[in-house]
C-alpha cells in the first residue's frame, strides 16, 4: 500500500508544468481540496455512525438518536416531543423522531435549541433543557458552529436567568455562559458579517450580563471596559449611554466604588 502522500503526487517530470502551474502549487491546491472534502465526508460520517434506527425525524436526521434514546427516560422523551405540538404543525406529527422538515433548523445546534426554547415555561423543565443545550455546545463544537455556539450560550443564559430565583446555581451558570459566549465574541461577529453582510449584529446577551452585574457590584471600571468592547466589535445595544452613566457614578467618593475582583470579573 502506497504512503498517504502519495495520493497527492502526479506524474510529472522535474520542470514540467500542469495548465501554467508549478508542481508545488498543484500540490497545495490539491491538498486544500482534499482537506475540505475530507471535513465534509466526516461530518456526513458522524451522523451516519450516529444514528439510530429506531429514531427518524430531524434527531435521527443529524444523528442524536443514540443521545436521545439514552440520555432520556420514555416519559421525558414522550413530554418533549409532546411541547413542540402547536399551532404551525399538522396534528400528530412527531418532527423529532419521525416526520422531517416540519421545524426551522439548518443545523445540530439550531434543533436543540429551538428544542430548548420550548422548555422554558415551567422550573421542572429547566433539567430537561439544560441537558439538551450541554448537547448542543457539545456537537456545535465538534462541528466547529461558531454561530450555534453563540447562540447556544445565548439560550443558556436565558434559561438560567429565568430561574434563578429557584435554583441556587443559576446566577453562576448564567455567568458561565456569558464568559463563554464573551470569548467567542470577535469570531462569532466576523462570521456573521460575513454570513449575513446585510444586517447588524444583534444584541449580545453575555456582554449585557455580564455589565449589570458589574454595575451590581460596583466594579464599574470592568463594566466600562466591557461595554467599550462590545461597542468595539459592533454588538447592538445602548452602550455609549451605559458608559457615560457609569462614568458618572465613577465621580463619587471612591468607597462607593466596590471591586469584585482585581481582574473585575470574578472567578467563573
Amino acid at each position: 500500500m502506497p504512503a498517504p502522500d502519495r495520493d497527492f503526487r502526479l506524474p510529472w517530470r522535474a520542470g514540467v508544468s500542469f495548465l501554467g502551474f508549478s508542481q508545488d502549487i498543484c500540490y497545495s491546491l490539491l491538498r486544500t481540496r482534499f482537506r475540505r472534502r475530507t471535513d465534509a465526508g466526516m461530518r456526513i460520517l458522524n451522523r451516519i455512525l450516529n444514528r439510530n434506527p429506531e429514531v427518524g425525524g430531524e434527531l435521527g436526521y443529524y444523528g442524536l438518536g443514540s443521545w436521545w434514546m439514552t440520555a432520556f427516560s420514555p416519559r421525558e422523551r414522550q413530554y418533549m416531543e409532546g411541547v413542540l405540538q402547536g399551532p404551525g404543525l399538522p396534528a400528530r406529527t412527531r418532527p423529532l423522531t419521525r416526520d422531517r422538515g416540519l421545524l426551522p433548523v439548518q443545523t445540530t445546534a439550531g434543533l436543540l435549541i429551538f428544542l430548548a426554547d420550548r422548555l422554558t415555561e415551567r422550573p421542572d423543565d429547566r433539567s430537561l433543557a439544560h441537558r439538551v443545550l450541554t448537547k448542543a455546545e457539545e456537537r456545535a463544537t465538534a462541528e466547529s458552529d461558531l454561530l450555534g455556539l453563540h447562540f447556544t450560550y445565548h439560550q443558556m443564559i436565558r434559561l438560567h436567568l429565568r430561574w434563578k430565583e429557584h435554583f441556587l446555581d443559576a446566577s453562576d451558570l448564567a455567568f458561565a455562559a456569558c464568559h463563554k459566549q464573551m470569548r467567542l465574541a470577535p469570531q462569532v461577529a466576523g462570521v456573521y458579517h460575513r454570513k449575513y453582510p446585510q444586517e447588524s449584529l444583534p444584541i449580545h446577551l453575555g456582554y449585557v450580563h455580564a455589565v449589570n452585574l458589574l454595575q451590581q457590584e460596583g466594579a464599574l471600571v470592568r463594566a466600562i471596559e466591557i461595554c467599550r468592547q462590545a461597542q468595539a466589535e459592533g454588538w447592538s445595544g445602548n452602550w455609549t449611554w451605559r458608559i457615560q452613566r457609569m462614568a458618572r457614578r465613577l465621580q463619587e467618593p471612591v468607597s462607593l466604588v466596590k471591586p469584585i475582583s482585581s481582574s473585575g470579573m470574578g472567578p467563573v
